[in-house]
């Protein structure tokens, strides 16, 4: 079964976060993979878009993540949408059968070119689908204005976040 945020029971390990009042916690060498992978999307006038894998964990002011890779697999896409490559699931697949531990699908990311990190109506649908208001995070990626924007999964509407980027 994929795991995903809520998605079955977990009890998450008790550990106290770097910073208190951050839900999300990012290596900066994932932040170099996502951008990388918008650079390379917007080379071809395309859109992006991969999973973001972690742990979550639970202190005294509730849970956060903390996120320890990304995966992506091909994609069909354009400059204005994209989803992974429906006759060619077998790579994102095969990431997703060699999570270890309690690693689970905790976010996704994706890009927009030029229009700036915000959610669309099909990002909200598509953050809810998957995390149905439960915890879970959206990056948007903007390569052409070199931004980058973190999204919880208030149902309906989710709220920009802060992360803290680690070294």
């Amino acid at each position: 079964m994929i795991r995903i945020i809520g998605s079955q029971e977990h009890v998450p390990e008790v550990r106290k976060r770097f910073v208190r009042g951050v839900p999300f916690f990012i290596h900066d060498n994932l932040i170099d993979r996502m951008t990388d992978h918008g650079d390379e999307g917007l080379l071809q006038d395309s859109e992006i878009m991969g999973l973001i894998i972690g742990n979550i964990y639970s202190d005294d002011e509730g849970m956060y993540a903390v996120a320890t890779d990304v995966i992506s697999s091909s994609l069909d896409a354009d400059d204005t949408s994209v989803r992974f490559d429906q006759n060619d699931m077998t790579q994102l697949i095969e990431s997703i059968d060699m999570l270890k531990g309690d690693e689970r699908i905790i976010g996704w990311y994706h890009s927009h070119l030029g229009c700036g990190c915000f959610m669309s109506e099909r990002d909200i649908a598509t953050q809810d689908g998957i995390f149905g208001g439960r915890m879970g995070f959206a990056v948007v990626i903007d390569p052409v204005l070199r931004q980058l924007k973190v999204f919880d999964s208030t149902l309906g509407n989710p709220q920009p976040i802060q992360m803290i980027v680690m070294e």
